[in-house]
């Protein structure tokens, strides 16, 4: 099933969303890391070696890949046992393998810039993400279309898949938005829970893609 973002109804409940917005908040500013390339902060809950901050750069010009090995929490995300419950219970069992889970953080007034979260060579394989909004104005989030133009989501799903092989951003917004998001090695596979969410999905959407700028690709693909 070919899409470039999906809702998904995956049960989250209100309280849920509010003890796991708290955990977040309740974490102190060490645990953030800045992502220049996207425009934001992270924080990393989830991840092979369980592994806290951004990409690491080896002196042989690899990097430490934390997509691969011994998934665990980070010292974050071991304060988030919320988080974990929720991971556990309602998100990794429609994940075939699950994903890392990352925290993004973009400041009131602050946009993302727009960008892909894959490697060019990527563009159009799968290479779904998964993301749930905890805080901010979920409209704000918009596709880029083969003639440039940007497509926004509605603004009533705050828990969707979506393409991110396919250039997007969010517009600034006076409120902050903080979103769940888990991708690699997660990227979209099949397996019969999530072929269930898709189908019964209240609201899909396929964007026209537009030929890709360099400036929306992250270079760290390229390393």
């Amino acid at each position: 099933m070919s899409f470039t973002f999906a809702a998904l109804d995956i049960g989250i409940t209100d309280i849920e969303k509010k003890s796991m917005l708290e955990e977040v908040l309740a974490l102190s500013s060490d645990v953030h890391h800045w992502n220049q390339f996207r425009g934001c902060r992270m924080i990393a809950i989830y991840n092979g070696g369980g592994r806290m901050g951004g990409r690491v750069e080896l002196d042989d010009g690899t990097h430490i890949d934390t997509t691969q090995g011994q998934f665990e929490y980070t010292d974050a995300g071991k304060q988030c046992p919320t988080i974990q419950k929720i991971c556990k219970e309602k998100i990794f069992p429609f994940m075939s393998p699950p994903g890392r889970v990352t925290i993004l953080r973009t400041e009131p007034n602050t946009g993302l810039n727009v960008h892909l979260d894959s490697a060019e060579s990527e563009i159009g394989t799968l290479q779904y993400k998964f993301r749930f909004v905890l805080n901010g104005n979920i409209g704000k989030l918009y596709f880029i279309d083969k003639n440039y133009n940007k497509v926004y989501v509605p603004e009533y799903y705050n828990s969707y898949a979506m393409d991110g092989s396919h250039a997007h951003s969010i517009d600034p917004d006076p409120e902050e938005k903080i979103t769940l998001c888990i991708g690699s090695p997660w990227h979209g596979e099949q397996n019969p829970l999530y072929t269930q969410l898709l189908e019964k999905s209240l609201f899909k959407m396929t964007v026209s893609r537009p030929t890709t700028k360099t400036e929306w690709l992250d270079p760290a693909f390229n390393r």
